[in-house]
């Protein structure tokens, strides 16, 4: 058990690496233009596990960041390492609204009833 001085501390150490790990992982993801899906699959995690992985909001396991690693070619020690570079922005979603073709109609979720 952590003494109170030191839990403070090292709370703000976790999310400050919560970051980095996310920071680096849209870095290195952009690289590749390589979406969530693709890593996730790649790396054996659920897209929304990676989700909040990259978002910060859940702590990534160590089989998991080797596994992360791996499915990006690069070592381990990248994902913990401070860079300069910023991750660059990424489409959102399946298909952007931008590459959609305008004449298509959006799609719509076809709600069955239930008996």
């Amino acid at each position: 058990m952590l003494l109170a001085h030191m839990a403070e501390h090292t709370i703000a150490r976790q999310a400050s690496i919560r970051e980095r790990v996310a920071n680096n992982l849209k870095l290195f993801r952009g690289r590749q233009s390589m979406s969530q899906d693709e890593l996730a699959g790649r790396a054996g995690l659920h897209r929304t596990a990676l989700s909040q992985i990259e978002r910060g909001l859940a702590n990534v396991r160590l089989d998991s960041l080797v596994a992360l690693a791996e499915a990006l070619g690069i070592d381990e020690a990248s994902l913990l390492t401070v860079h300069d570079e910023s991750p660059k922005p990424l489409k959102s979603g399946p298909k952007a609204k931008a590459e959609r073709d305008p004449a298509q109609k959006p799609r719509r979720k076809v709600v069955k009833a239930l008996k």
